[in-house]
């Protein structure tokens, strides 16, 4: 679930610094933006918090004694337990090449003494909002949206590290397989927000009996999976009895009305001294679930006293209806999560809107250029939809940029052009911690790649840029001069035209050229889309 904003976790800001009096003021500046300070007056203790803290952001000179920053940063990025830690430089060397040193070596950001209490605040606050999308959507990744339990995919995660430290300790660990009985009776009666409301009370029943180390999540429709660390097969059983018996005798309240459900239980464990397959193991408490279920249901079967049975009954069990119903909640379960991700990313629009008026239009332009290219050229509806998605994600990284460089009237100068070619990156950062757009991922980092080869963050050619990045690049490419901006007034769209074909083959695909030039032909009245008064044309 979203983290509400009164719930929001405090941040830890790391500043390492040999100056004390830049100590006490970045001290005094971070509890004003209500973060907890951690301060070092060395590199090596600096090194040390890190890795033992795990701030969420640190704030690093450059110039100190024995060890420099530019040496701090390295190391940092380095270990796999500090890389992801954004990196700030604070430092008086204010050229544009100090600038790109420290970008190259994997800082987010870069700002110059003396300290302006409302830089810090503006540079540090849009890295904490980064953050803060990162937490929002990874929760969202990670958590069953109707039941607030853990998801299939996070418990898996969940599972396999309790599979290892079992298998290290020689400690036992067993899997309960959790079905509700007859519950497609419940949607037909009550309909499916009937149903819904069950399956929340079975999430809170579980939640309040459980062990502190059990853990529990939705595994799909109405099954639910529980993992019992240090739990051996007899004493996992006996704890399905109970539950088992819990749940008979529970009045469940639906519609104004006290229902008697029960339960289905399957019950398998993890000999202690191999390292198994989460998934083998799964499998097997799946199967026990399914011969509970042959049996009358109601009832908790262990995957021991069942391998002597007629193996094809147990697997006719795995094929029958609700096996197919299970499968097809799944696939909804993960195309609602990717809704409600997409939303949350979307909602940030607002705020680089504030920053730069011409990103209120740019996303939803490209989106449309984007499905026109891509229908051009015949690609299938989950391509479309993939490029769809990314055209719709491309810019988040944006979100880090200072809105003095995106609404700037004059050229950028050279350390304001890194700033700027870090955002495919930084939203490729953002969005990787959610682990629902590995496809769309490629097509962001890239669709600044040039098709000669010069373009960043990469300086990927030809075939070797990704497809889709490759069509994203032509869509924004074409919005990008065709809009107003605050250095340059739109191109006409004669004039568009003319400057995208002339692009074929240095910075554009000409295969891709050729698409857009033959579908903005096709359908002049969208090519360009103007303003937001006109609306998205029905594809």
């Amino acid at each position: 679930m979203l983290m509400a904003e009164n719930q929001k976790k405090s941040r830890k800001i790391l500043a390492v610094d040999d100056n004390q009096t830049n100590l006490v003021l970045m001290k005094v500046y971070l509890e004003k933006m209500d973060a907890v300070p951690l301060l070092a007056d060395n590199a090596q203790d600096g090194l040390e918090l890190a890795l033992n803290e795990k701030p969420d952001v640190i704030l690093l000179d450059i110039m100190m004694p024995g060890m420099d920053g530019h040496e701090v940063c390295r190391r940092l990025k380095s270990d796999n337990r500090t890389d992801s830690i954004p990196i700030v430089f604070v430092s008086a060397r204010d050229t544009a090449e100090d600038k790109i040193i420290g970008l190259e070596l994997g800082a987010i950001d870069y700002i110059f003494k003396p300290l302006n209490p409302g830089e810090l605040r503006a540079r540090v606050g849009a890295i904490l909002r980064m953050l803060d999308l990162q937490d929002e959507l990874l929760a969202q990744a990670h958590t069953d949206p109707l039941t607030g339990l853990a998801n299939r995919r996070h418990f898996f995660e969940i599972f396999e590290r309790q599979i290892v430290e079992s298998s290290e300790k020689h400690i036992p660990l067993s899997l309960v397989m959790v079905d509700l009985d007859y519950f497609k009776n419940v949607n037909d009666t009550y309909g499916h927000l009937g149903g819904d409301n069950i399956l929340k009370q079975l999430a809170e029943i579980l939640k309040n009996n459980l062990y502190p180390l059990d853990f529990a999540a939705r595994y799909g429709g109405e099954e639910f999976i529980i993992s019992l660390p240090d739990t051996d097969l007899d004493h996992a059983v006996r704890a399905a009895e109970k539950l088992r018996s819990f749940i008979q005798s529970y009045k469940w309240n639906i519609s104004a009305e006290l229902l008697n459900l029960t339960i289905s239980l399957g019950v398998a464990a993890m000999d202690a001294s191999t390292l198994p397959d989460p998934y083998e193991l799964v499998n097997k408490a799946d199967k026990a679930l399914y011969a509970a279920k042959g049996r009358g249901r109601n009832c908790v079967v262990r995957w021991n006293d069942m391998q002597n049975e007629n193996k094809d009954e147990v697997e006719a069990l795995h094929k029958n209806a609700d096996v197919c119903e299970l499968q097809t909640e799944i696939h909804g379960l993960e195309k609602r999560l990717r809704s409600q991700a997409i939303g949350s990313i979307a909602a940030l629009g607002k705020i680089m809107a504030a920053k730069d008026p011409f990103t209120a239009n740019h996303v939803e332009n490209v989106q449309v250029y984007a499905e026109y290219i891509a229908r051009e050229m015949n690609l299938s509806s989950e391509q479309i939809e993939t490029i769809k998605t990314a055209a719709l994600l491309h810019d988040i990284g944006m979100i880090g940029v200072p809105g003095s460089i995106l609404t700037k009237s004059t050229p950028l100068t050279e350390q304001e052009k890194v700033v700027i070619r870090q955002h495919p990156v930084a939203g490729v950062r953002i969005l990787s911690q959610v682990g629902i757009f590995n496809q769309e991922l490629n097509i962001i980092k890239h669709h600044h790649e040039n098709f000669d080869g010069t373009g960043y963050p990469d300086a990927l050619a030809g075939k070797h840029i990704p497809f889709g990045a490759r069509i994203l690049a032509a869509a924004d490419t074409f919005d990008a001069i065709t809009s107003d901006r605050a250095h340059r007034q739109a191109f006409s769209h004669d004039e568009a035209i003319s400057e995208i074909a002339a692009c074929a083959g240095n910075q554009l695909d000409p295969e891709i050229v050729d698409a857009l030039l033959k579908t903005a032909a096709n359908h002049p009245e969208h090519w360009p889309l103007k303003s937001s008064k006109q609306s998205a044309p029905a594809i």
